[in-house]
């Protein structure tokens, strides 16, 4: 998914150039996609969930949202940084996310967290999977990964925990 571009704006706006703002784009655009879905993903189990632990799963699910909002966020000023437009286009995401979907519905309390829990350990190894690939290109983006992934892999630890 490379994108090649000669438009003097986008280039101008980049802090990197070459292969490395290839790379960029080709590992940072699905991230982004894929942090898209998962905090639609969030908030669609976040309206949903019913069950005796609902208020503190409805919780924690708005806390793992704000941190996939400022993911999303991150990720996308990161390629415009690195002199590409990100796209966040509904369609786009839908035709482009590859995390799987969670049933419509009200779902109760033990089946969020599964659901939960299963996308998030599922966009930590997407993110993971690109990480490998930008490490030794561009070391601010892949930190910028790293921190993002703890913070996942925080969430998904504490939707685990739940879960025994």
């Amino acid at each position: 998914m490379s994108v090649v571009t000669k438009d003097p704006l986008e280039i101008s706006l980049s802090v990197v150039s070459g292969a490395q703002r290839e790379k960029n784009h080709q590992v940072l655009q699905p991230i982004l996609t894929n942090l898209i879905a998962y905090s639609a993903m969030l908030k669609q189990l976040h309206w949903n969930v019913v069950g005796p632990y609902f208020r503190p799963i409805h919780l924690q699910l708005d806390e793992i949202y704000e941190d996939a909002q400022d993911a999303v966020d991150t990720i996308a000023e990161r390629l415009v940084a690195c002199g590409h437009s990100p796209t966040g286009l509904l369609s786009k995401v839908v035709s482009n996310s590859e995390l799987r979907e969670v049933p419509e519905g009200f779902t109760h309390d033990r089946q969020v967290l599964e659901y939960a829990s299963h996308g998030t350990h599922e966009l930590v190894g997407l993110i993971r999977s690109r990480m490998a690939q930008i490490e030794d290109v561009d070391t601010v983006t892949a930190d910028i990964l790293h921190q993002i992934v703890e913070k996942l892999e925080k969430h998904h630890w504490m939707l685990q925990a739940q879960r025994m």
